[in-house]
């Protein structure tokens, strides 16, 4: 811990289970390894299998920095490092909307694309960016990401995170999904949160009455 314990004090180590799978702590291990040897880094406080099974431990769980790196001897800034290296490297292994649009299109089978938004929960922040990441919808702090899976539901793509009050039409508005899919032939279908997808305004409010509750092809 980055704190000297009071006089008297024992830590505690206990043992906690993360719902993951070996095959995703060997792929990201599989990244550092790789990532460290292109740097030519010589020595580091844990193997790359640590480092994962570290940084996994964050994504999951969110635990205190200095409480997780304290199990290990490491400060909490060694565990922020680790962990925004780590991002970075999967990000650059995420696949781009555009060759996963192509890919789709080359299927002929799947005409429909999935979308649909989520919120992931964060932290309350300080200052100005608290407002721009609170959601009113679900009166909680955090950020928006778009996904588009297919018919079967398989994940196909993640957007990057949005503040938390922008809502899922609006972001897919942003990024111009429908554009992009009807580009390729595909179809994009959503739930009532994409009512007017293909409009620049809202419905009147007759319409929406008349067709709340029901999911909407875009």
């Amino acid at each position: 811990m980055s704190q000297q314990p009071a006089e008297g004090f024992t830590s505690i180590s206990y043992q906690v289970t993360l719902p993951l799978s070996l095959s995703t702590l060997q792929m990201l291990a599989g990244l550092i390894r790789v990532h460290r040897c292109q740097l030519r880094s010589r020595w580091r406080k844990a193997t790359p299998a640590e480092q994962a099974l570290v940084v996994l431990a964050v994504l999951r769980d969110d635990p205190r920095l200095a409480h997780l790196g304290g199990g290990m001897g490491i400060s909490a800034s060694t565990v922020r490092r680790w962990v925004l290296e780590a991002i970075t490297l999967l990000a650059a292994r995420a696949t781009r909307l555009n060759r996963v649009l192509r890919r789709q299109a080359a299927l002929g089978e799947a005409a429909v694309v999935l979308v649909d938004g989520t919120l992931i929960r964060t932290r309350r922040r300080t200052g100005k960016a608290n407002r721009a990441h609170y959601s009113g919808k679900h009166k909680q702090h955090g950020l928006v990401v778009l996904a588009l899976t297919d018919e079967t539901g398989r994940l196909l793509w993640v957007s990057a995170a949005l503040p938390g009050r922008t809502a899922d039409i609006t972001a897919a508005r942003r990024l111009g999904l429908r554009e992009r899919l009807h580009a390729r032939g595909l179809t994009p279908a959503g739930d009532k949160g994409f009512q007017g997808w293909h409009r620049t305004s809202a419905p009147p409010a007759t319409a929406r009455s008349a067709r709340a509750g029901a999911s909407r092809w875009c």
